[in-house]
């Protein structure tokens, strides 16, 4: 009898284990219901407690929350737990048990001195002036408009004596951001205007309260010019720094190299380059780290008071109820009456300040992508945004719940801050927004002097400067992988049209990291070859004419390198001409003006137009239409019109181009364009990453699509291998022969 019972005593715990362990497949479920949870109260409920919520903290802890319950009503007991000290009103139920919302539940017994208080969204708002989001009845922050991405206090040394060496410079910050951070940094300047050691904690960006001291350390370049530091703040909030030191090590020891008022004892920054739009720069007093004063950034935002964006929004009593899976439905108020100071219903102040509690003990200071719950937190975020804010669903299609269950197995399945960001990359190149792209630091682009074209099937060698590389290489392999399965690996993570997708692709098909090794296997003249390379710095930018005659009364103008004033200085002369062929394969250099010369109507046209959202999942969306409203303007411009464009023109080119379409102002010939026009917008992640991606829908000026199909040619080029062998631009060829 006893044996029994102990071996019953010890199955006991291997039982009670086994019941606890949850599959990643329920895991993934829980988190997709609280992911569409988090957007629905986020963007569309409006109490004062979620408004001011720290979302990034509050998913980081949610996501640790809900992942392992073991079954719906374990799960809609945790989801309440999190959500009713933000969002009392809002009701988290099991499907059949979700009814229709009991308006007495948010309505005051003293209504007097109230207003209603709901989301409208211009767009998803961001602090770029354009896309807004505010609550009605609500102050938002106004962002200077001449605000720089980020301001920057920078310092000098010159490094000539210090050539070759390695170095730590070390400095303390602190700081008082929600979506901003701080950063410090150091550039090497190189003889020749090249770039040396670049670092400036992209990765590690910092946004502790507390005063701590940050490194970064490295080698001066050995032909370095310039050795330039510093600190910066970016976007919103208040960032302190002091006690900067600069080490260098000699024959083994570091020694301390002085600099000019390191610690900002001296008056009006002495020492310190402080000018940046949209910023103030003061000492203050301040004794933490180190003597008795700091320098303080902060961003010069003010505050404003929103009746309301525009006229559509919801009434009071306006609710939806929607299933977010695993049997659990959320029935959601999207007006809520409220005082200046506060919504009502409010929050029980003893739960909140007990979740304020657990969410700040228990997320990190700083989200580092190599933490599975800052990975599960970002796809939480990234599928929000464009769950109820991508303009371009319909067009393509788009399956995006489908799209949740792949991105948090990937967030689960990466381990390293490179596999997530692919990860990310490979989520959002579904949406084929050519906009669209993730950044988190990399410094993966650099090159040898050679670009390559996909042509005919092949990835040509295209241009090659003092390298034994010659135009028409075909690559058969690049670091022993095959070229088109490279090519391949590329465009899956890159989001957009087929032709954006090749041009991209082609342009970053030799990156790498810096001092890497290339290796490519080409065939030429159908003899197999193999050249190593090192990719020490940048592809050069190839030098191209901007404004050239090419015969009698025959003229060519890169729009993507010549300005308007230089333009303008040949218009007469254009008035005269027989024929002018506009180069429009790449970007404007903010030269649209010609089109008012070209013009003999009035534009007015809207093909612009920006999505005013006040429901989820991009319902009922309303839009502002925009245009440029271009006039005529003289002189004419009456010789005959050829534009080459093609898959690398793309939003300000599209815009551009939009108007030789629809005006028949030209003859337009090459490829398609890329098919990605409007304003663009952004968000950050946790772990510091980026994406950006189209904020408005825009048009063909007929009310066309655009988007992914892009501005179509009247006549076709397709290159060829012999052109490309040649160093013939087939584009200009065919243009040329539509003169005669």
């Amino acid at each position: 009898m006893k044996r029994r019972l102990s071996f019953l005593v010890c199955l006991f715990p291997f039982f009670t284990a086994n019941s606890q362990h949850i599959s990643q497949e329920q895991k993934v479920s829980n988190l997709e219901t609280f992911t569409r949870l988090c957007g629905y109260v986020r963007y569309f409920h409006p109490s004062d407690e979620a408004a001011n919520l720290n979302w990034e903290k509050f998913i980081y802890y949610g996501s640790k929350e809900v992942e392992h319950a073991s079954n719906p009503k374990e799960l809609t007991q945790k989801l309440n737990g999190l959500f009713n000290p933000i969002a009392p009103s809002v009701q988290i139920v099991q499907d059949k048990q979700a009814k229709s919302f009991d308006l007495k539940s948010i309505t005051p017994s003293i209504k007097a001195g109230m207003n209603e208080i709901t989301w409208q969204h211009y767009g998803l708002g961001n602090d770029d002036g354009l896309y807004k989001s505010a609550r009605t009845n609500r102050s938002i922050k106004i962002k200077d408009s001449k605000r720089s991405p980020f301001g920057v206090a920078t310092s000098y040394l010159n490094p000539v004596t210090f050539r070759g060496k390695k170095f730590r410079l070390k400095g303390w910050m602190r700081t008082d951001v929600t979506t901003g951070q701080g950063q410090i940094w150091v550039r090497v300047d190189r003889e020749g205007k090249e770039r040396g050691f670049f670092e400036n904690m992209d990765e590690r960006p910092v946004k502790s309260k507390e005063w701590k001291a940050y490194e970064i350390a490295g080698t001066i370049d050995s032909d370095a010019k310039g050795f330039v530091f510093g600190a910066f703040l970016v976007g919103e909030g208040k960032v302190w720094v002091d006690n900067f030191t600069l080490e260098i090590e000699e024959n083994g020891t570091w020694q301390k190299t002085p600099l000019l008022n390191s610690s900002f004892e001296q008056k009006d920054t002495q020492g310190w380059t402080t000018k940046t739009a949209g910023y103030k720069f003061e000492t203050v007093k301040d004794a933490g780290a180190d003597g008795q004063q700091a320098l303080l950034i902060s961003d010069n935002s003010t505050s404003e008071m929103v009746k309301s964006l525009f006229d559509e929004k919801p009434a009071f009593g306006a609710y939806f109820s929607k299933s977010i899976g695993n049997g659990i439905s959320c029935v959601v108020p999207q007006v809520l009456l409220g005082t200046d100071s506060q919504t009502y219903p409010a929050a029980n102040s003893s739960r909140l300040q007990e979740l304020q509690k657990k969410v700040s003990e228990t997320t990190p200071e700083l989200m580092d992508a190599s933490d599975v719950y800052v990975r599960l937190s970002s796809i939480n975020i990234a599928w929000n945004v464009f769950q109820h804010f991508f303009p371009y669903k319909e067009e393509i299609n788009l399956e995006w719940e489908k799209e949740l269950t792949q991105a948090l197995n990937a967030a689960y399945e990466s381990k390293t801050r490179q596999e997530f960001g692919k990860a990310l990359r490979i989520m959002t190149e579904k949406l084929k927004d050519g906009h669209v792209s993730v950044s988190f630091g990399e410094q993966n682009y650099f090159s040898i002097q050679a670009d390559v074209a996909y042509v005919e099937g092949k990835i040509l060698v295209s241009k090659a400067d003092s390298l034994p590389l010659k135009a028409g290489d075909m690559i058969l392999s690049i670091n022993g992988t095959p070229a088109m399965d490279h090519f391949a690996s590329l465009k899956r993570e890159i989001s957009g049209s087929d032709q954006w997708k090749n041009n991209n692709a082609t342009s970053q098909f030799l990156y790498g990291n810096k001092n890497t090794e290339l290796v490519l296997k080409i065939s030429r003249d159908g003899t197999e070859q193999e050249f190593h390379f090192s990719r020490k710095g940048y592809r050069n930018p190839v030098e191209k004419p901007k404004i050239k005659r090419l015969e009698e009364g025959v003229y060519y103008v890169n729009i993507g390198n010549t300005e308007m004033k230089d333009i303008s200085v040949m218009v007469s002369e254009f008035t005269s001409a027989k024929a002018i062929i506009c180069d429009l394969r790449g970007y404007p250099r903010n030269n649209h003006e010609v089109i008012n010369h070209l013009l003999s109507v009035q534009d007015k046209s809207k093909w612009m137009f920006v999505p005013r959202i006040v429901s989820p999942d991009y319902e009922n969306v309303s839009y502002t239409g925009l245009g440029w409203n271009m006039s005529p303007q003289t002189p004419h411009i009456s010789a005959k019109m050829i534009f080459l464009t093609g898959g690398g023109a793309i939003s300000y080119a599209e815009s551009f181009m939009g108007f030789i379409k629809h005006y028949k102002l030209a003859t337009i010939v090459g490829q398609p364009t890329a098919g990605a026009n409007g304003n663009v917008n952004q968000f950050t992640l946790p772990g510091n990453y980026a994406i950006r991606f189209t904020g408005m829908k825009v048009k063909l000026h007929d009310g066309g699509q655009m988007f992914n199909l892009g501005i179509q040619p009247d006549v076709f080029v397709n290159q060829t291998i012999n052109g490309i062998s040649a160093g013939r631009d087939e584009y200009l060829e065919k243009a040329l022969e539509l003169i005669k």
